[in-house]
């Protein structure tokens, strides 16, 4: 079974998304603490504008992971309107 929770909210400014989900009271694995390290805090940004990859990412993911939008939630930054889906 298949089951969607859907949680919008508007920033002011350029955040985080790891940031923004901890805003909305969204639990994501984090245990590195959000310094890019541990590579569980995954989420995959289904359309919209977020930040290039940084080096820590291209560690993390290869080309087909990166192409169907993973990204870690400490690394990407939303530059723009967005829709992101947390992999749990």
């Amino acid at each position: 079974m298949k089951v969607r929770f859907i949680k919008k909210t508007k920033i002011k400014k350029e955040k985080i998304i790891l940031d923004v989900a901890k805003d909305l009271n969204l639990k994501i694995k984090a245990s590195c603490g959000g310094k890019g390290k541990c590579g569980k805090c995954i989420v995959r940004v289904i359309e919209g504008d977020v930040s290039e990859l940084t080096k820590e990412e291209k560690r993390f993911f290869n080309e087909e992971e990166i192409e169907k939008g993973l990204r870690l939630a400490c690394e990407a930054k939303i530059t723009g309107d967005v829709k992101i889906e947390l992999i749990v």
